[in-house]
């Protein structure tokens, strides 16, 4: 299998059925041996029922399927831990990204042998965000702000679904975030890792079904207050994230600059002590931002040998997984029954390379 497709949704009943058709109508015209994973994450609209009729009569479709509402990381991993493809590219059901990503993210693949996954980018020269609440627009360049200024900045778009990875790669990752925080995970540990991460420009769209509920009227939000807000939640929770994955890199430079002003308070309650003048408040402000700059930097080393630890669990835990392997010759298994299956189709004759795994 060259390339698996996977794309969760969750109440998408407007779209999923000629999403998945066009996306089939897509795979279909490559030369490629293909299989396309939906998950569906809990729907409880008629979605399920949507995407279960296309399944009953294409075989390449893969659909998996659970009653709870588990979040979209969740969801990732299902399908992830079924794909058998050498590619994996994961995707929205709703096609805001367009069918043609997909061959664009395999190309790049294709192109960069050594990369072990590829991200899609509304954020990078020739990439574009089409018909989207400005809302959601500065919250995705709010967010993706944060995280590049707190972690290394290796890529433009950290928070976005739309990537290619190498199943060994991506099968192998110690992931365990549910929710929309695991595109932030899988960046991370990465990164963490030492893998190799390239980008591509992509155009980010919402098709005109995406502003509405079911084709028909407008959503009505609740109002809430700011601290019970997505806003808040989704600064808080990548905020942290991001700190997590680089603790000490203003830590440090908080007790330098603690540091570099004690210095200066104490040449100030010198030169004031030597002109007669009153240095005590002067002279015990600069102990303090001395003791405060000492505690920063034994902070920031506590935190960084923290750090190291963890790399080291993970690096542990990939090693781990690729050492285990388990049916289907996935190296994790997330479940969730297949449903709507159709018969398989027969294997097919001689084996194609097409990408170096």
């Amino acid at each position: 299998m060259d390339l698996s497709v996977v794309s969760p949704f969750y109440n998408e009943e407007a779209l999923i059925h000629k999403n998945i058709k066009k996306m089939l109508a897509k795979l279909h015209t490559l030369d490629l041996e293909w299989e396309l994973i939906v998950v569906n994450d809990g729907s409880t609209d008629k979605g399920l029922e949507q995407a279960l009729e296309v399944a009953r009569t294409e075989p390449k479709l893969k659909l998996l399927s659970y009653t709870k509402n588990k979040g979209r990381g969740h969801a990732l991993r299902t399908g992830i831990a079924a794909a058998t493809g050498a590619v994996i590219v994961t995707t929205e059901a709703d096609l805001s990204w367009g069918e043609n990503v997909v061959t664009d993210l395999y190309d790049a693949m294709v192109r960069w042998p050594e990369a072990d996954m590829v991200v899609a980018s509304p954020n990078m020269e020739g990439g574009a965000y089409r018909n989207i609440p400005w809302k959601r627009v500065l919250l995705s360049k709010l967010g993706n702000t944060i995280i590049r200024t707190f972690m290394l900045d290796v890529v433009t778009m950290n928070t976005g679904m739309t990537r290619a990875y190498r199943r060994d790669v991506i099968q192998s990752l110690p992931l365990f975030e549910n929710s929309k925080e695991f595109h932030v995970e899988v960046i991370l540990k990465a990164v963490a890792l030492g893998l190799n991460i390239k980008e591509i420009p992509a155009i980010l769209e919402w098709p005109a079904e995406r502003h509405t509920e079911g084709g028909g009227e407008k959503k009505k939000k609740k109002k809430t207050s700011f601290f019970a807000s997505n806003l808040f939640q989704f600064v808080i929770s990548h905020s942290l994230m991001s700190i997590m994955g680089n603790p000490t890199r203003y830590i440090w430079a908080f007790s330098t600059v603690s540091f570099a002003l004690s210095m200066v308070l104490l040449v100030i309650s010198i030169v004031a002590k030597v002109m007669g003048g009153i240095a005590a408040y002067t002279a015990l402000l600069s102990a303090s931002m001395f003791i405060l700059s000492v505690m920063l930097f034994v902070f920031g080393v506590s935190l960084r040998q923290s750090s190291n630890l963890m790399k080291e669990i993970w690096i542990m835990q990939r090693q781990q997984n690729l050492s285990v392997i388990r049916p289907k010759d996935t190296v994790y298994q997330v479940q969730a029954p297949r449903v709507g299956a159709p018969a398989a189709l027969p294997e097919p004759q001689g084996a194609r390379e097409k990408v170096p795994s």
